[in-house]
């Protein structure tokens, strides 16, 4: 009997660093606290915190429990690489953030080919989600720009653009591989050449992939349209710098792919739980 295909639905929420207000460093656990205290630059320990309020509330509302009751552990999970977040009994969740975007990505509804659909959050017997994973990226065109000759040897030569490399385009790539390695758990740790994608100027996919990268019919990815400007963002440091996003599914047992994808308002969700700046 074939394998069904596994199409899941995506949450992306978006929103500032510095979004989730000062009340938002109440909800962090001792370790995170001690974590976002560690960083010199405000801007780093903005990202970080909110990030994890926009975690706690997305799941608390899934699980139906308050924000700070949702723990956020890191460690191997169903052979996920150490040191990736996850919440136990919880959907696959991945923070991005870079310059002034906070980027987190929820695993929502997934369905089986043969009709069969499955909660993340399902106390029943099956669970599709729980063998999906998701993993979203952003980066600033910034340093590509500034530094793009250095930064080629990091991308596959075969996801070169017709026309050349150029900034926009090394960061589309380069977000792509971001996303779809934070999916499989390996992280950056994965080789270049295990992973090699659609051209940076064609529409994102995995054209082949090895050594712990799984088959590219166990992958999906999608580029992400962010919105022009982000509620309360600062302005940006250089007129020229724009974010590049991508969002990718891993679900090694079975094929996958995306049924939707939601780009979803950060400041609106943590309002609806007491934070964000007046």
């Amino acid at each position: 009997m074939p394998t069904p295909l596994l199409t899941a639905s995506v949450a992306v929420w978006c929103a500032a660093p510095g979004a989730a207000g000062v009340r938002a460093s109440a909800w962090l656990s001792p370790d995170e606290a001690r974590r976002a205290a560690a960083f010199r630059r405000a801007d780093d320990r903005e990202r970080f915190v909110t990030g994890r309020a926009l975690v706690r509330a997305a799941l608390g509302e899934r699980l139906n429990v308050a924000p700070t009751d949702v723990a956020v552990l890191l460690g191997p999970r169903d052979g996920a690489a150490p040191g990736r977040p996850f919440v136990e009994g919880a959907p696959s969740f991945s923070i991005a953030h870079a310059g002034g975007r906070v980027l987190v990505a929820v695993v929502g509804a997934v369905t089986g080919s043969r009709g069969v659909a499955g909660d993340a959050t399902s106390d029943g017997d099956l669970d599709l989600a729980a063998g999906v994973d998701v993993g979203v990226d952003v980066e600033s065109t910034a340093p590509a720009r500034d530094h793009l000759t250095d930064l080629l040897d990091a991308v596959h030569p075969g996801e070169r653009p017709a026309g050349g490399w150029d900034a926009e385009s090394f960061t589309r790539s380069w977000a792509r591989r971001e996303a779809v390695l934070k999916a499989v758990g390996t992280g950056l740790l994965a080789p270049r050449d295990d992973l090699l994608l659609s051209p940076a100027d064609h529409a994102a996919a995995v054209v082949r992939s090895g050594g712990a990268v799984p088959a590219p019919d166990r992958l999906a990815l999608r580029d992400l349209e962010l919105p022009s400007e982000q509620s309360g963002a600062r302005p940006s440091p250089s007129a020229s710098e724009t974010h590049l996003a991508a969002v990718a599914l891993c679900s090694p047992g079975a094929p996958v792919a995306f049924s939707t994808v939601e780009l979803a308002d950060g400041p609106t969700l943590l309002s609806r739980h007491g934070l964000g700046n007046p």
